[in-house]
């Protein structure tokens, strides 16, 4: 698989849909939620997408980037979810540390 660009994605339907093109063009996609969305969406609701995704497509490796804005409390609330990646900004080091000491990452939100 190539990698993919960055797709925005707010629910399952466009999530799936993102995913069923990434699995017939070959790519791997970086999903990214809007802007803030773990304030809007909340952790369990973000996760639980992350998560449907990983089990419906096992074959299309993919990231799923969960935006948290400036709130360090809504990037906690996601990792201990289990979102895998979110991103801030400004970036956040100690974030960051507790995200790698959880096996996830913190990571600049693509452009």
């Amino acid at each position: 698989m190539t990698a993919g660009e960055s797709v925005v994605v707010r629910d399952w339907r466009q999530a799936r849909a993102a995913l069923t093109a990434a699995r017939a063009e070959g790519r791997s996609p970086i999903l990214l939620t809007p802007e803030n969305s773990a304030a809007t969406y909340g952790a369990g609701y973000l996760a639980a997408l992350q998560d449907r995704a990983r089990q419906e497509f096992p074959d299309v490796p993919f990231v799923l980037i969960v935006d948290c804005g400036d709130a360090p409390g809504y990037a906690l609330a996601c990792l201990r979810a289990g979102v895998r990646t979110v991103s801030m900004t400004p970036h956040n080091e100690k974030i960051a540390d507790i995200a790698r000491q959880m096996g996830a990452e913190l990571v600049r939100r693509p452009t």
